[in-house]
């Protein structure tokens, strides 16, 4: 009998081997690269046109496939339009830990497990592998504005170039019963910025500057972007001023600057809060001045020498809403209303409080500008669920360099809003088969109505 040499069985093992699991790794790999992402649904906020628990793949060749080993797209064959549902990366987060692009260097996506970064800078004691588990997210919203539209949110109601939308794309709705001033209800008129066109620094609103500040760090992933916030006092800068009476309304969108108050001020709430409340105490204009020029807060205390044991450092960052600093403006005006004399006896006769402005200062990297021109078409995104929903109405537009796919398919469905089962207790795994939603499976996105 004859008998193969063992230099021939180790070719026909490399052979097999190749053709059995290399090339279809391979393939795999190129197609979650350039055709496809998953994305699960993880939030309420489309609802009920997609549901928390619904899997889905989205398309990236459609509007550009990421280009390995950039932040560049190839160009993509379409740009998101009116109704699209976009999955796209959350503007609200760095894409590198503490936004700081030259010290951190992006390894690889570990999917479920986050993303990880190598540190080029370490501080004494801490490793230089850096795990950034719970971001930079994206999102899934409905395109409902692109550039050069005019938009506008009254009374909760959309309205676009000058219409109003009385009605919600697909199985959308509306569910809150009280309207407020906040984003969710009110955003004043303005114009979806195209690709040339020039948005100057000091002739915009607080929230617009904080747009964008947004924007230029959407459009600029290779470099630092900060917004630096002076109080001035007669022309003179005066930081450590300390508001005695700041005021601003309880909204769905103050909770970062509701729990600062209540802790600055070691305040109890005697009464139940209500949306609309005006809620009033000290606070120190450096705490808006330092939001403002990180962009964000860190969850996790980077010096903690229980987190720098191991191989990596966790970094986790939650973002805050421009209206905060539209409290601030209207603050900032506040002490410069003229009030009058309190011991003169002509009630016309009034005493000019001194002058406090706040003066704004963008960054791009180590560049003061006063004004950025637009590099990419912008998009105002929102969520079929209109008052449930964090979209632009609170952090404001998405660059086409920040869209990742087409929403196209829902592969799978899995209701779970009880929390009945989970992975990790296999006592519970007999409702698998009673919580998949077949009737979900299949559908293709657009043609959800």
């Amino acid at each position: 009998m004859e008998q193969t040499s063992p230099k021939k069985n180790i070719k026909k093992f490399l052979k097999s081997f190749t053709r059995e699991v290399v090339v279809p790794i391979i393939l795999a790999l190129i197609v979650i690269q350039y055709v496809i992402q998953a994305f699960q649904i993880p939030s309420g906020s489309m609802e009920d046109s997609l549901k928390t628990g619904d899997f889905l793949l989205g398309l990236k060749f459609t509007y550009g496939s990421p280009i390995p080993f950039s932040n560049q797209n190839f160009p993509g064959y379409a740009e998101p339009k009116h109704g699209d549902v976009v999955i796209f990366r959350y503007p609200g987060e760095p894409e590198y830990p503490d936004n700081n692009p030259k010290r951190y260097t992006h390894l690889f996506n570990a999917l479920m497990l986050g993303n990880y970064y190598w540190d080029h800078a370490p501080e004494k004691g801490q490793p230089h592998l850096v795990h950034y588990a719970d971001g930079p997210k994206d999102y899934i919203k409905r395109c409902v504005a692109v550039s050069g539209d005019r938009v506008a949110v009254h009374g909760g109601k959309l309205f676009l170039n000058g219409k109003r939308q009385d009605s919600l794309p697909a199985f959308g709705k509306w569910t809150a019963n009280v309207r407020t001033l906040s984003p969710r209800d009110e955003v004043e008129e303005f114009v979806v910025p195209s690709a040339g066109d020039t948005l100057y620094v000091d002739s915009i609103s607080m929230i617009k500057l904080w747009w964008l500040r947004s924007l230029v760090a959407q459009e600029n992933p290779d470099s630092s972007v900060r917004l630096e916030l002076s109080l001035l006092l007669n022309g003179r800068e005066n930081n450590n001023y300390v508001f005695k009476d700041f005021r601003f309304p309880v909204e769905n969108d103050r909770a970062l600057l509701l729990n600062a108050m209540l802790s600055r001020n070691q305040t109890i709430i005697q009464q139940r809060l209500t949306l609309g409340d005006t809620l009033s105490g000290a606070m120190p204009f450096n705490y808006f001045r330092e939001l403002a020029k990180i962009g964000f807060l860190p969850m996790i205390d980077s010096h903690d020498p229980d987190l720098n044991r191991g191989f990596t450092r966790p970094v986790s960052y939650v973002s805050f809403e421009g209206s905060i600093l539209q409290d601030l403006d209207g603050n900032v005006k506040r002490l410069n209303v003229a009030v009058p004399a309190q011991d003169s006896t002509d009630s016309t006769e009034v005493v000019e409080k001194s002058h406090f402005e706040i003066q704004r200062n963008l960054y791009l990297g180590s560049e003061k500008i006063n004004r950025y021109v637009v590099k990419y078409p912008q998009y105002f995104m929102m969520g079929d669920n209109r008052d449930n929903s964090a979209d632009s109405r609170y952090w404001g537009l998405v660059s086409l360099r920040n869209i990742r796919a087409k929403a196209f398919v829902i592969y799978f469905s899995f209701e779970n809003d009880d929390g009945k089962f989970a992975l990790g207790k296999p006592w519970t795994w007999w409702r698998i088969p009673f919580r998949v939603r077949f009737t979900r499976i299949g559908k293709i996105i657009d043609l959800i109505k």
